[in-house]
C-alpha cells in the first residue's frame, strides 16, 4: 500500500470502530441525563442502563483492540482461548448466538496474526446477519496447520455485492467505505498469511468462511 491508501484504510477502520461504539456510548449519556433529572423513580433504571451500556462498550473495545490493534496482553499459548472469550463478550446480549467448538485444536498455540484473522472473520460473519441468527465457529487440526470454519445462519444472511467487491484481489482501496473496510481487511490478512480463505454464500440465509491457519511453535 502507498501512504495515502494506508491513511485511508486507517481512517475508515477508525470510522468503523466509532460506529460500533456510538450506540452504547450514547446510551451511557442518556442514562447520565436521566440521573441529572434527579427523579428518584428513574435513578435505578438509569444506573442499570449506564452499567449495561458501559459493559457493552468495554466488550466491543476489547474485541477490536485485538482484531485491529496491537493488544499488548496477547498470549500465544492462550490465543484461541482469548479469541473465544472476546467473541463471546462481543455477542453477549445481542440477537446473535455464538457456538464455539475447539475440536482437537484445544490447547494449540496460535500467533497474533492468525487470531486477528479469525476475529475479523467472526466480525464479518456478524455483519452478514442483519436480523440476527447464529454463528458457529469450529476448529480442527489439519497437521501441521489448523482449519477454522466460521458459519453463520439467519434470515437475510448474505454478503452484499459491495462486501464481496471489497474482498476481491483487485479491490479498489480508494472506493472503500466504513461499511466495507472490514471485509477488505479480512482479505488483506488472508493474503498476507496465505490462509487460503474460501467463502460459500450460495445457500440462502447461510454464509460460511473457511481458512487454514499456522499454529505457533
Amino acid at each position: 500500500m502507498n501512504p495515502s491508501i494506508e491513511q485511508r484504510i486507517m481512517e475508515l477502520l477508525f470510522s468503523h470502530l466509532c460506529h460500533e461504539l456510538i450506540s452504547p456510548v450514547t446510551a451511557v449519556n442518556n442514562g447520565l441525563e436521566l440521573v441529572a433529572e434527579d427523579d428518584p423513580g428513574m435513578v435505578a433504571e438509569a444506573i442499570g442502563l449506564i452499567r449495561q451500556s458501559a459493559a457493552e462498550a468495554a466488550r466491543k473495545l476489547q474485541f477490536y483492540r485485538l482484531a485491529y490493534g496491537q493488544a499488548s496482553g496477547f498470549e500465544q499459548a492462550r490465543g484461541l482461548i482469548q479469541a473465544r472469550e472476546l467473541s463471546q463478550g462481543l455477542f453477549q446480549g445481542s440477537r446473535i448466538a455464538l457456538t464455539w467448538n475447539d475440536g482437537d485444536a484445544g490447547g494449540v498455540a496460535a500467533d497474533k496474526q492468525s487470531v486477528k484473522l479469525l476475529l475479523n472473520l467472526i466480525g464479518l460473519a456478524r455483519e452478514a446477519l442483519p436480523r440476527g441468527g447464529t454463528i458457529a465457529v469450529a476448529l480442527a487440526r489439519r497437521a501441521p496447520k489448523l482449519q477454522a470454519v466460521v458459519a453463520c445462519q439467519g434470515t437475510g444472511a448474505r454478503l452484499s455485492p459491495e462486501i464481496q467487491a471489497a474482498m476481491a484481489a483487485n479491490a479498489d482501496a480508494a472506493a472503500l467505505t466504513a461499511r466495507t473496510v472490514h471485509a477488505y481487511l479480512v482479505a488483506w490478512l488472508d493474503r498476507a498469511l496465505e490462509a487460503g480463505l474460501s467463502v460459500d454464500a450460495g445457500t440462502p440465509d447461510h454464509v460460511t468462511f473457511q481458512v487454514t491457519l499456522e499454529p505457533s511453535e
